[in-house]
């Protein structure tokens, strides 16, 4: 009977343990192309010789932020004329410029892209006849804002909406100096491709020749617009039998979409990582180069 309480408390832990071991998964797992589907590994190949050659392979990942950013602002005006239209459009940007440039954004930094005019029809309906008749115009015009910092995001965001304006199209994330990224990488994964080398040097019984060449330089720049995923819906529903009775009516809450930003670090099998370890959003650049040397014959 003393043996009942040790069991008890046995099982508490465990269900505590398992408890806290499935929160690591998050409500990612509801996915459905999630890791517990997925089991595929991360995989690299990073030397392969043939009687002639040896390949060595090398790839190196940089996560940076951004140097600034472009944050593009959608924006519409109704008007029975196209003067009406555009007037009454150019007086809702005028005054978020203006807003703007309380915030340090110099209107050099700013832009206006006109997009289109476009007619508007409506309709009517009188007894069983539905007339379609002319409404007016639609003037659309972007708003392009250059950025130094993410954190001017938010007050942009309530400038607009005080102007009811709500549609914030894209923000992008721009590097001005690719090519010194780019020799930043090929340096590392050139050093890279040395150390391997000298693994096979030093577990193989074959030496290599003096000629040696550059196969392939490949170059990838990932920004973050194309990072986000979404998975389903993180909830269980409840199950209702009605016997396939069609008087019953089914009434739906509204459910949430959820995205998250997916890097790449952990779907590509890269041999270094160069970044500060920081959870802020950035780009990601990746170089994977081949050198190709000759075997002694």
């Amino acid at each position: 009977m003393k043996k009942a309480p040790f069991i008890i408390i046995v099982v508490i832990f465990y269900c505590l343990g398992w408890g806290m071991h499935a929160q690591n998964g998050g409500n990612y797992l509801y996915q459905k192309n999630s890791t517990n589907y997925n089991r595929n590994p991360v995989e690299t190949m990073s030397i392969y010789s043939t009687d002639s050659t040896l390949v060595v392979t090398s790839k190196v990942l940089l996560n940076q932020k951004a140097d600034h950013y472009v944050m593009t602002i959608g924006v519409n005006q109704l008007g029975k004329t196209v003067v009406e239209a555009n007037q009454k459009l150019n007086s809702s940007i005028k005054r978020v410029l203006s807003k703007l440039n309380t915030q340090g954004i110099k209107n050099e930094d700013i832009n206006v892209d006109f997009i289109s005019e476009t007619k508007v029809y409506d309709h009517k309906i009188t007894d069983r006849t539905i007339t379609e008749y002319f409404d007016g115009f639609n003037m659309r015009k972007n708003i392009i804002i250059k950025l130094d910092k993410l954190s001017k995001i938010d007050r942009i965001i309530d400038f607009c909406s005080e102007e009811g304006i709500h549609d914030i199209v894209k923000v992008d994330y721009v590097s001005k100096d690719l090519e010194t990224i780019n020799e930043q990488l090929l340096s590392e994964a050139l050093k890279i491709v040395q150390r391997k080398k000298q693994v096979f040097e030093k577990n193989s019984s074959v030496s290599l020749s003096s000629n040696y060449r550059l196969a392939s330089e490949r170059f990838k720049i990932y920004y973050p617009k194309n990072l986000y995923k979404q998975y389903d819906e993180a909830y269980e529903s409840s199950l209702v039998n009605t016997n396939y009775n069609s008087n019953y009516t089914k009434t739906e809450m509204r459910k949430e979409k959820s995205f998250y930003y997916d890097g790449i670090e952990t779907d590509l099998g890269v041999d270094k990582i160069i970044d500060k370890v920081s959870p802020a959003v950035g780009i990601q650049y990746v170089m994977e180069i081949q050198v190709v040397y000759e075997l002694k014959g």
